[in-house]
């Protein structure tokens, strides 16, 4: 018998996470909902923080790009695109309460004998004040974020649909999948 190809497009898993009520801890949420707004054909879940249920989802994806704020500095703020190895340095048990990309892709292979490619997109964040909308610096990089990840050879699986503006980080429109807080 000859080898059956999939016409299955591969499915990418976009994982924003983030305080939503923290400012610009929120990119990654903010990200992550943009992009579950403009394309559908992927699976996107926000949560506050990474915890272990969400090797499942991950074992299911073709690869996964997870989405988060770190502190950034004004001058020489850039967005960083790294690879999630699994072998990495693990931050976290992967039973922790919470876990890091590396622990999550750990835990899928484990349990489901599967990992899939990854990568973190880190988007500069300024303020960590309580409130629910981000800065204009951090609201500039969500949008770089978004068009990396559209426009990108490794996310071949998302068609670019046009330009993002930035009024939409008030996170109305299309929700992404939210998944309950871990008590």
């Amino acid at each position: 018998m000859g080898q059956r190809l999939s016409t299955v497009p591969p499915m990418t898993l976009v994982i924003g996470y983030g305080n939503d009520l923290r400012s610009d801890d929120a990119a990654g949420v903010r990200a992550a909902g943009l992009l579950a707004e403009h394309h559908p054909e992927h699976r996107t879940i926000v949560v506050r923080q990474l915890t272990p249920e969400l090797a499942a989802d991950i074992a299911m994806a073709d690869r996964v790009v997870f989405l988060d704020a770190y502190p950034a500095e004004k001058d020489g703020a850039s967005l960083r695109v790294e690879r999630v190895r699994e072998d990495g340095e693990a931050h976290e048990s992967a039973l922790a309460h919470h876990c890091d990309p590396a622990s999550l892709l750990r835990l899928s292979r484990y349990l489901f004998g599967t990992a899939p490619e990854a990568w973190v997109v880190g988007i500069p964040a300024f303020s960590f004040d309580i409130g629910e909308t981000t800065s204009p610096a951090t609201s500039h990089w969500i949008d770089e974020a978004v068009g990396l990840i559209e426009g990108s050879a490794f996310f071949s699986g998302l068609r670019k649909k046009g330009k993002l503006s930035r009024a939409r980080h008030s996170g109305e429109g299309r929700n992404p999948e939210k998944r309950p807080e871990a008590e």
